[in-house]
C-alpha cells in the first residue's frame, strides 16, 4: 500500500541542493542574462554543499566548512530566490531615552553658556 505524500513533500521533495537550485532557477521569473555569473557561482556552491554534506560538512582538509552554506544563501538572496529577510529574533532593543536639552549639549557648550550668563 503506497503512502500518500503530503502537500509539502510534493512541492518540496527531498533532493540535492544542486537540483533544488535548478528548480528554483526554472521558476524564477525575474532572472536575466546579467545574473549569469551569480547563477554560475551558486551552482558551484550547490555542488560543493552536496559533496560535503555526506561528511557532516567536513571538507577535504578535515576542517568544518561553515562558509559554503551561508555564502550560497547570500547568492540565492541576491538572485531573488529567497523571501524578504525574516524578522529578527530575540529581545527587542531597549528604547533610548530622549536627551534633555541641556544634556544634549557638550560640556564645553554648557560651560560657555554658564560663562556668558556670568560675564555676558
Amino acid at each position: 500500500m503506497a503512502v500518500k505524500k503530503g502537500v509539502s513533500e510534493r512541492r518540496f521533495p527531498h533532493e540535492s541542493v544542486a537540483d533544488a537550485l535548478e528548480r528554483s532557477l526554472r521558476n524564477a521569473k525575474s532572472l536575466r542574462a546579467e545574473n549569469a555569473a551569480v547563477v554560475a557561482a551558486a551552482r558551484v556552491l550547490a555542488a560543493r554543499i552536496d559533496s560535503i554534506r555526506m561528511t557532516g560538512f567536513i571538507d577535504e582538509n578535515g576542517k568544518l566548512d561553515n562558509v559554503s552554506v551561508p555564502t550560497f544563501l547570500k547568492y540565492c538572496q541576491s538572485l531573488g530566490l529567497t523571501p524578504v529577510e525574516p524578522a529578527k529574533v530575540g529581545r527587542p532593543a531597549k528604547a533610548k531615552p530622549e536627551p534633555k536639552a541641556e544634556e544634549s549639549k557638550s560640556g564645553k557648550v554648557v560651560a560657555m553658556d554658564e560663562f556668558m550668563k556670568r560675564f555676558g
